[in-house]
């Protein structure tokens, strides 16, 4: 497991932190693991569902929708 030492942090974020572990019954230490895995798994899956979103709305690799050749020649064939 890794260890990590936060300097400077803002008293009211700490104050916060320190009422929310006490609140719940446990430890400021174990508060902060929770509330940062919470953040991390809430930005990838909020990464993962843009990525989901895109991937529909471009198609699927192979598909027509995102072949590159097929769509060079249409835009040269309409030019002439």
């Amino acid at each position: 497991m890794a260890q990590l030492k936060v300097r400077q942090l803002d008293e009211d974020v700490a104050v916060a932190l320190k009422r929310r572990a006490a609140s719940r019954g446990v430890s400021l230490e174990a508060e902060v693991r929770s509330t940062l895995a919470t953040s991390v798994s809430l930005r990838r899956a909020a990464f993962e569902r843009r990525v989901r979103a895109l991937r529909a709305a471009s198609g699927r690799p192979g598909t027509r929708a995102l072949d590159s050749a097929r769509s060079i020649r249409r835009e040269r064939d309409a030019k002439g």
